[in-house]
């Protein structure tokens, strides 16, 4: 008997920095989500198409939610998060091993009014917690999620180091609806290549400025276009002030310089062309609170 196929959509979801973007490269074995070590580096809700023999898992990467958003960045990205956790087919709340704070909680509560079919509690990092002694803590971690919220499923996982992610992978196609393919199988994200590049220039820009320009800075592609087997990328980088955009560029330009390399490499290696990456910073005064801006600057869905 010929076994059916099951696709779908899933929703990863949790505060901030627990580890959902790196689970959906994980999942997918392709960078479609860039990851910093910053909080909040998530800012649209993202598609990620999970191809397998039997089966398509559409996973949505979600911005972390937060619970008292103050600026119009904050606020759109809790509504891309809100919007993901409804009418799914399972939803994965992601918290961290050992560690329970306050937002957890928040997205908890969100999490009961979701109209998902199954609700799943995937525990990151469960490998730190063993390294450290704390794997007896573990168990009661667990139990102290599923008294708060009954979970149809419970995974210990490390979405850096693939551990339990086998086993995620095949119980969630086990609640999948029998169904065709949603994506054609060659299509790994919903997302166009000038998203990816002005992701991964946000990416690197992000990783170098650290504790500097945190969450002031964003990417617009002005224009990207083909000639000789070439990508020819035009960058613009948004900042709030003029400090920052000296920030930004760096002493004798070496942080643009050093970022732009980076990404242009990344951006590569996803495209399989070589890339001319042209970049240049902008200011665009307090536009993270300015829903005028954010609109202008693709935050507007």
């Amino acid at each position: 008997m010929k076994q059916s196929f099951h696709s779908g959509y899933v929703s990863i979801i949790g505060r901030a920095n627990v580890g959902k973007s790196t689970l959906l490269n994980t999942m997918l074995d392709e960078k479609v989500s860039i990851v910093t070590r910053k909080p909040q580096t998530t800012r649209h809700h993202c598609l990620g198409i999970h191809n397998l023999e039997h089966a398509q898992i559409v996973f949505i990467d979600t911005p972390g939610i937060q619970k008292t958003p103050r600026q119009a960045i904050n606020q759109y990205m809790n509504r891309q998060a809100a919007f993901a956790m409804q009418d799914v087919d399972v939803l994965l709340f992601m918290v961290e091993a050992l560690k329970w704070q306050e937002q957890d909680e928040h997205v908890l509560n969100l999490l009961q009014s979701s109209r998902s079919s199954a609700k799943f509690l995937v525990i990151n990092k469960a490998d730190k917690a063993d390294k450290a002694g704390d794997k007896t803590k573990l168990l009661p971690f667990i139990e102290s999620l599923q008294a708060k919220t009954s979970f149809d499923e419970i995974f210990p996982i490390s979405a850096k180091n693939k551990q339990g992610i086998q086993a995620l992978e095949q119980a969630i196609i086990k609640y999948l609806p029998a169904n065709m393919p949603i994506y054609p199988e060659d299509v790994i994200s919903d997302r166009n290549e000038r998203f990816f590049a002005a992701e991964y220039l946000r990416e690197k820009l992000m990783m170098r400025l650290s504790d500097e320009l945190p969450y002031e800075l964003t990417i617009t592609i002005d224009d990207f276009k083909e000639k000789n087997d070439v990508y020819h990328i035009y960058a613009c980088i948004w900042v709030e002030k003029a400090s920052q955009k000296n920030i930004v560029i760096g002493k004798q330009g070496e942080i643009l310089k050093k970022a732009g390399k980076d990404a242009r490499l990344d951006m590569e290696k996803l495209f399989a062309k070589k890339v001319n990456l042209k970049t240049w910073v902008k200011i665009k005064k307090k536009w993270t609170d300015s829903e005028q801006a954010l609109k202008l600057f693709g935050y507007d869905n």
